[in-house]
């Protein structure tokens, strides 16, 4: 069968398997094996975790290409184009390299059956594999154990944070799901995690005899009204740094991003060539640069005028809430008033979501996503109504929500009002607000 455009091969591997998620190793390193794929010489980093391996990747990705290293990418899902999930050097996949990675695999494959992510991640290690980067940095779709990524030997494992989500696959406490992430892990080798690990994660470090660099022990910041440091392990042995990065990232993923391009700097360079403060500064600077798409991304827009902010966040589980709603308590501390255009898939815990932002929130407009996994209005209804203190506007779509609450925002700056909004909820929800302002007038 051929397959000539890249829309033509995104159809056909969605339709090659029978659920969307089937976990499991087995088919998925069959197929790498009869590939042939190899990392090489390349310095291999898994990131797993609830909550932000895509901005510690962001982060570590610029950070080393300012380094001059060469760096590949995979990361999932993507919001508006799939050649968004794989980079070389910064720059994404072209059709071109992923319809002929995907010609491979379906070779490869014969009659196995692969889901959608198993024959993307193979078409992905197929392009990043082939130009042997000096690093290469894989996130891990979901869980950790079971995820067709981990299918291959990491330098470093890294975990970012553990909370509830996806608990009809990982399980349903802290301590399971932490299990699971910890599948990531490798005997001996190095593994960076963030803050408040799950014990299961740290047992299983210690089985493995894996080396430990775990946030706010090992490395940590230290920020005062006028000055920031940071303490990072460097070749054993902690060091100090002036000036902590400043993105509207969590510090627990800056942390991470922090120490591990340290610990790859030392993998790269050697032991005996030293990280020294204007290696730090270099990427200090190419961290404070980067912009994650739907991690807290500013919407820079016409429409938009000075008096308001828009903010896009794919956060949808009450771990990512935690962190909007101290952003959001900053901002309505500063004296702005609050808004939210809110909706969620249907596995989703909304309840909890919404109990953690009710009290900073002035205004919500409720608006149904598209597809089958979409939560009903109904019940994305009830879940806000039952919590929220501030007003519920519910709009026939996502598009109409973002215009009334455009509307209501420019009401208040005409008051001399200062309004934030925040667009949040999924991957779908910030695709369907870039669309938005992709076509708005």
């Amino acid at each position: 069968m051929s397959h000539k455009t890249l829309s033509d091969w995104l159809d056909f591997i969605s339709s090659t398997h029978p659920s969307e998620i089937d976990m499991g190793l087995a088919r998925v390193k069959k197929v790498y094996e009869a590939m042939s794929l190899s990392s090489g010489k390349s310095r291999v980093v898994l990131v797993a975790g609830t909550n932000g391996k895509g901005s510690t990747i962001a982060m570590m990705e610029s950070a080393l290409l300012t380094l001059g290293y060469r760096v590949g990418v995979y990361t999932s899902p993507h919001i508006l184009d799939y050649n968004e999930r794989v980079r070389l050097n910064g720059i994404q996949a072209t059709d071109a390299q992923l319809t002929s990675a995907f010609e491979k695999v379906n070779r490869a494959r014969e009659a196995l059956s692969l889901t959608y992510f198993e024959f993307g991640t193979l078409a992905a290690f197929d392009i990043l594999f082939a130009s042997q980067p000096d690093v290469v940095l894989l996130e891990i779709g979901l869980g950790g154990r079971l995820d067709a990524v981990n299918i291959v030997e990491p330098d470093i494992s890294i975990i970012t944070s553990i909370g509830l989500d996806h608990m009809e696959w990982l399980g349903d406490s802290l301590e399971k799901i932490g299990a699971e992430k910890a599948g990531i892990l490798r005997q001996e080798t190095l593994m960076i995690a963030g803050e408040n690990m799950p014990r299961s994660v740290i047992r299983k470090a210690e089985e493995l005899h894996c080396q430990q660099l775990i946030c706010r022990t090992e490395f940590d910041c230290y920020k005062g009204p006028k000055t920031s440091s940071v303490s990072l392990m460097v070749a054993g042995q902690p060091r100090k740094f002036e000036n902590f990065p400043h993105p509207v990232l969590p510090e627990n993923n800056i942390l991470i991003a922090l120490q591990a391009v340290c610990c790859l700097w030392q993998m790269l360079e050697g032991e005996n060539k030293a990280f020294t403060d204007d290696i730090y500064y270099q990427v200090v600077d190419a961290i404070n640069g980067v912009v994650v798409p739907g991690r807290l991304e500013r919407v820079e827009h016409v429409s938009i005028p000075a008096t308001q902010e828009v903010y896009l966040d794919v956060g949808h589980n009450p771990h990512a809430a935690v962190y909007l709603n101290a952003f959001l308590m900053h901002h309505s501390a500063l004296g702005k008033k609050i808004q939210v255009v809110y909706s969620a898939l249907k596995d989703k815990d909304a309840s909890s979501i919404v109990e953690i932002l009710a009290g900073v929130v002035d205004d919500w407009f409720l608006a149904p996503l598209e597809g089958d996994r979409a939560m009903p209005l109904s019940m994305l209804i009830d879940a806000v109504k039952c919590h929220a203190t501030g007003n519920v506007r519910v709009c026939d779509s996502v598009d109409d929500a973002i215009k009334n609450a455009l509307m209501l925002a420019q009401q208040a700056a005409d008051k001399q009002d200062t309004v934030l909004t925040l667009i949040f909820g999924s991957f779908y929800m910030v695709e369907a607000a870039k669309r938005f302002f992709k076509s708005y007038d």
